[in-house]
């Protein structure tokens, strides 16, 4: 076969595959076109929050009451609670809700927290 003829049958492969998708593309019904597609809802972008402060907002009501600072210190989140607060259930709540948003990637680092 001389290169005449080649590109003859690939010039007329090309027409028959384009005879194919144009049917295929008319077959697709109107409601899966392209505006229907995009997102329907565009949330703006969110403030980024330093990390204490993205688990201070999580934190349940009657927790955060109890936290009277919480501050990043390197790789550590050191909570402080008001007088006569600090147990062990506040501490727990707190880290639940730190491991939570770590976990989420809320918060894209893990912390160690500690108690002030």
């Amino acid at each position: 076969m001389d290169t005449k003829k080649i590109i003859q049958k690939l010039v007329s492969l090309a027409e028959k595959q384009q005879k194919i998708i144009t049917k295929l593309a008319q077959a697709v019904p109107a409601a899966q076109t392209a505006p229907e597609l995009a997102p329907q809802h565009l949330d703006p972008n969110k403030p980024n929050l330093r990390p204490a402060e993205a688990v201070l907002n999580a934190l349940p009501p009657n927790v955060r009451k109890t936290v009277v600072n919480l501050e990043e210190h390197g790789s550590d989140m050191v909570v402080g609670f008001h007088p006569g607060q600090k147990t062990q259930q506040n501490y727990d709540a707190v880290l639940s809700t730190l491991q939570k948003l770590t976990n989420e990637g809320v918060i894209q680092r893990a912390y160690n927290l500690k108690a002030a």
